[in-house]
């Protein structure tokens, strides 16, 4: 995000602020989940915008999965292995394979590619539980599943603030996925 002349990583915080090997790495990370995704879900939320929330919080996933495995190796790893292992292993109502894999497939996919959720997948805050499965189809409630988002995000910062090596990793991760953006500040020119 630009602000005038500045870039940011996260509301608040400059590209050129980022502390890519010091503890305060899992505050810029917070700061960048909350301020562009989290946020904005819970407005979406209150304000009745299920899918618009349902988006947001999946991308948030994929985001997250991404770095919290950025360090295994990728031998004999499948696109979207990363995506539902994080599901299976952080978000409690996806613990099994079956629902991590529609999670996947109908709901990352398909919003990814296709702005829509396949196989008759849907957000909705009619029920009461996280997911539900109606006539073999996936329903998601995207208010319960920002409290499972939250949830794992903590756990998440806990092991950057907590772990060097993972923090390490992580911060590789961010650079090589904002590779430019770093670049654009380490050379001291603007993004054009």
């Amino acid at each position: 995000m630009r602000e005038g002349d500045d870039l940011f990583f996260a509301p608040g915080v400059r590209f050129s602020d980022v502390d890519l090997l010091g503890p305060r790495l899992a505050e810029h990370y917070r700061a960048r989940i909350y301020g562009f995704n989290l946020d904005p879900a819970r407005l979406c939320i209150h304000h009745g915008y299920a899918f618009a929330a349902g988006l947001l919080l999946v991308s948030t996933i994929d985001f997250m999965a991404g770095l919290h495995h950025s360090a295994e190796a990728l031998d004999g790893r499948e696109v979207g292995d990363d995506f539902r292992r994080f599901a299976r292993q952080k978000l409690r109502s996806f613990a099994s394979d079956d629902l991590a894999r529609r999670l996947y497939s109908h709901f990352r996919n398909g919003l990814s590619h296709e702005a829509r959720m396949k196989n008759g997948g849907e957000f909705s805050f009619n029920w009461r539980q996280t997911v539900r499965q109606l006539g073999g189809r996936l329903c998601i409630n995207p208010a319960n599943l920002l409290e499972e988002v939250e949830e794992a995000l903590e756990r998440q910062l806990a092991e950057l603030s907590e772990n060097n090596a993972m923090r390490a990793q992580a911060a590789e991760r961010l650079r090589t996925l904002f590779a430019r953006e770093f670049g654009i500040i380490e050379r001291g020119r603007r993004a054009v």
